[in-house]
């Protein structure tokens, strides 16, 4: 085994700082190599330091959990350092014991164990089925347990762990990337052990960053945190639950009221309706910007492909990469052929760019997709281009003055909202969180069903899809890729089918 040496670690890390000799030895120079190549875009995308890089391949190498040595566990008092308003759920808080914690100490960086890592779809059959799991989470969230029967606690926990949860990616079991689409990725939420959850948010006293970390040697996925500023002994330790600066206030307010009391968050929601006026003026319809970036690549010229009537004895040539194709498209008229090139049929899984190309070089290809259908087939799009419609029919029978428009007098935000009556009211939670906040508490105020459908805007099959009247979760949902929210069909049409035994929603 080759050690690093003192020169060769400076290299490797590029730092000057105090380097831990008895970490040094313990490293092979070679694996720590492949650990910095491999990990390298996380370990930039993190903001970890440099000089961290070494004790944290060392401590997830061989998994040393050692927070106990420098942190510890405290009940919150009235005379706490705590912000208004924020965290009244946590009644524990992480503070530093007789250490000084210093970032310039290359020890100071820290593995935090998962207690709990899930779907959305499968949390409640893990809290059912899982040993310990449910008396666990009661235990985290501070939920009193002889308050709650098994169904009203997992009631609970559903409701209180998204102001607990933090979220990552993986590659989808949903879907076999060989026979139906591109690999996809869907989001696993987890809750970190009892030290990291302890840790609250602050606007103003953050001394820690907190990241979640995968591991590719072990295949695991870690929090890791690290000082950010000297934390003296006995000091409370902070972390902003925002990973992102954000400028926008507002957005800013709205995101952070999954952490702050209910009652604040209704006062501040009201408030917000009722002083800024100019909260739904801007109109995300006209917002060219979104409708370029989704089709910014499917440049093409018209052109004018006249086919045979007569196709008995042709010969259609056709490249394809879907492997149900290939396996059922048998017929003697069509043979596959391994060059785009040489084929008439283009049939893909994957979104065709450059038509432009296509259309001057072989203009009797036929595709099966064409230029600019993400305008109907990306959700976001889709309810952008029905709110474009409401507007032209609304100048249609604008000077029509006999016009009963039955679903803006039930619901002003309808209209001010230009979605049409077909379309079930539908938000952009990345470019309208706070609009839809806002208008949540409208209707929970008037005391009209809450209940919506999160859709990710780049995933089929009902992967990532929720259905749920919990606004925290809502507002936690973008953080793991782009959304829209729509309000569910709660009373929808049922059509009876004699030979199902039952009604099927239409």
């Amino acid at each position: 085994m080759r050690h690093l040496n003192h020169e060769r670690l400076t290299d490797i890390c590029c730092y000057t700082l105090i380097i831990d000799l008895n970490v040094m030895e313990q490293i092979d120079e070679k694996d720590y190599e492949e650990f910095l190549k491999s990990h390298e875009f996380q370990l930039l995308f993190c903001g970890i330091p440099k000089y961290l890089y070494c004790q944290l391949y060392f401590k997830m190498k061989n998994e040393i959990f050692d927070c106990g040595k420098y942190f510890q566990i405290c009940p919150v008092d009235d005379d706490d350092l705590c912000e208004e308003n924020f965290n009244p759920e946590r009644k524990y808080y992480m503070s530093t014991i007789e250490h000084e914690i210093k970032p310039s100490n290359v020890e100071m960086i820290f593995l935090i164990d998962h207690a709990w890592t899930y779907r959305i779809r499968d949390a409640r059959k893990h809290l059912l089925t899982i040993p310990k799991l449910y008396e666990r989470m009661l235990s985290l969230m501070n939920i009193n347990e002889t308050n709650h029967d098994l169904e009203n606690g997992i009631e609970m926990i559903l409701q209180r762990m998204w102001k607990y949860n933090q979220t990552y990616t993986l590659a989808t079991d949903q879907i076999d990337p060989l026979n139906d689409c591109e690999e996809v990725y869907e989001p696993y939420w987890y809750i970190m052990d009892e030290v990291g959850s302890m840790i609250r948010h602050s606007d103003t006293n953050v001394n820690l960053n907190c990241v979640s970390f995968y591991f590719q040697p072990s295949q695991t996925m870690y929090s890791v945190i690290w000082p950010i500023e000297i934390i003296p002994p006995y000091t409370e330790c902070f972390r902003n639950y925002l990973y992102t600066n954000q400028t926008d206030v507002i957005l800013k307010n709205v995101k952070l009221l999954t952490w702050n009391r209910i009652s604040y968050r209704k006062k501040y929601l009201r408030n917000l309706l009722k002083f800024d006026k100019s909260l739904f003026n801007t109109k995300l319809e006209y917002n060219k910007d979104l409708f370029l970036k989704c089709h910014k690549n499917d440049d093409y010229i018209e052109t004018t492909s006249v086919i045979s009537s007569n196709t008995d004895n042709q010969l259609f040539k056709v490249y394809t990469d879907n492997e149900l194709v290939k396996q059922f498209l048998n017929d003697s008229h069509y043979q596959f052929v391994d060059n785009i090139d040489e084929c008439n049929i283009l049939f893909t899984m994957k979104h065709i760019e450059n038509y432009r190309h296509y259309m001057e070089n072989y203009p009797q290809m036929m595709f099966n997709q064409f230029p600019y259908e993400n305008i109907v087939t990306n959700k976001e799009l889709l309810s952008l281009v029905a709110r474009r419609w409401k507007h032209i029919q609304k100048r249609k029978i604008s000077s029509n003055e006999d016009e009963d428009d039955t679903n803006s007098k039930l619901d002003p935000f309808v209209d001010v909202h230009t979605c049409p009556p077909w379309l079930p009211i539908t938000f952009n939670l990345i470019h309208e969180l706070p609009q839809f906040a806002v208008y949540y508490q409208y209707r929970e105020d008037n005391q009209l069903d809450n209940h919506w459908i999160i859709k990710p805007t780049n995933l089929t099959r009902s992967i990532d899809m929720s259905i749920t009247n919990i606004l925290d979760m809502i507002l936690r949902l973008p953080e793991s890729g782009p959304k829209i929210v729509c309000k569910y069909i709660h009373r929808p049409i049922l059509l009876k089918i004699d030979e199902l035994n039952g009604a099927v929603k239409i």
